[in-house]
């Protein structure tokens, strides 16, 4: 038994709706279909739910990968292992040769910078950072 063409329209619209992707002729149109058979009053309205839910979800996604590829760029991994290195280069040389432990200064500072280079870069692009608790 093949599945009847207008309900295989029907479903394409509201998953085309669902993911975001539906244009206003196509919403135009399932309107319309909405009209003629109340039951698709119900999928159209459950479809636009899981599109709000669904369309925040992926922001935040997309958000935490964004972040993620930041973290792991040459530069970020460069820039922290210098700061380790000298940290800990500061810290062990401290022990041998008092000076040398100002290196940890300096090494603090990198990683600092570090960190809030990625931050900077990153914010305004997450779309909960202007969530207020």
């Amino acid at each position: 038994m093949e599945e009847d063409p207008e309900r295989r329209r029907i479903a394409e619209l509201a998953r085309r709706v669902r993911e975001g992707l539906a244009d206003d002729a196509e919403r135009e149109e399932l309107a319309m279909y909405a009209e003629r058979e109340p039951e698709v009053v119900a999928l159209v309205q459950r479809s636009e739910q899981e599109a709000e839910l669904g369309g925040a979800w992926l922001a935040r996604s997309t958000a935490d990968d964004r972040l993620a590829a930041l973290e792991r760029t040459r530069l970020t991994r460069a820039e922290r292992g210098a700061g380790v290195a000298l940290v800990v280069g500061g810290v062990i040389g401290g022990l041998i040769f008092p000076p040398a432990a100002f290196a940890v200064l300096p090494g603090a500072a990198l990683l600092l910078f570090s960190v809030l280079r990625v931050k900077a870069q990153s914010v305004g692009k997450d779309p909960y950072d202007q969530i207020e608790r």
